[in-house]
């Protein structure tokens, strides 16, 4: 009696999982195609390499009037005391790793003006995926931008169109 009583809950148990397992409904989108798609960021893409351009610019003059320097010093290195010579040395030295710093540092303010840009852009994707996800009872989205993140998956569904058309697009 107890055997039969084990076998019927396993059997239950059984039914009852392979039931919620084939509830699940899964979807995908490529963000990446997606954000393309959105005009919002093609003209934060402008504004970046505008933003980008200018900055590089300033460096970019600085950087060819210590290259003038420089080879002013290279002409005049014979006519120079060696201990002068040096001292000028050491000056381009350290011009050149305020340069080498500034290029970080400008580096640094556009990847953090492409999170001002990008951040508002993504939080409003995320809200779509999670409005379309309740709205349409998937349990899972996958991005599929994303190399070797998902193996395989079985009956998911783009929902790429759909999270477009969320956000008015």
């Amino acid at each position: 009696m107890k055997m039969v009583l084990r076998s019927l809950i396993c059997v239950l148990f059984l039914f009852t999982v392979s039931t919620l397992v084939q509830a699940q409904k899964y979807g995908h989108i490529n963000l990446g195609n997606l954000l393309t798609k959105m005009p919002e960021v093609n003209k934060g893409t402008v504004t970046l390499e505008q933003y980008q351009k200018q900055l590089f610019a300033e460096l970019e003059q600085k950087v060819t009037e210590w290259e003038g320097r420089y080879k002013a010093l290279e002409a005049k290195v014979n006519e120079m005391p060696p201990n002068e010579v040096k001292v000028q040395e050491q000056k381009l030295i350290e011009e050149q790793q305020k340069l080498r710093q500034e290029e970080q540092l400008i580096t640094l303010k556009v990847n953090q003006k492409r999170s001002e840009i990008m951040g508002p852009i993504l939080q409003k994707v995320q809200t779509a995926v999670n409005a379309v996800g309740e709205e349409k009872g998937y349990t899972m989205i996958f991005d599929t931008s994303i190399p070797n993140a998902m193996l395989y998956v079985n009956e998911s569904d783009d929902l790429t169109q759909v999270i477009l058309t969320k956000l008015g697009i």
